[in-house]
């Protein structure tokens, strides 16, 4: 049985998570300070 490839499966599993929760988070955030809830703004999103 070869390690590698189940490893490889393993890591791109875990590699989509942080991915998609990444992705989650940044989109709250930039919700949030669009809204004026956060005390800042990211000046690409919020014009």
């Amino acid at each position: 049985m070869e390690k590698r490839g189940q490893l490889g499966i393993i890591e791109f599993k875990y590699f989509i998570i942080g991915l998609l929760i990444g992705l989650i988070l940044g989109l709250v955030l930039v919700l949030l300070g669009s809204k004026g809830v956060l005390p800042f703004k990211i000046p690409l999103v919020c014009g």
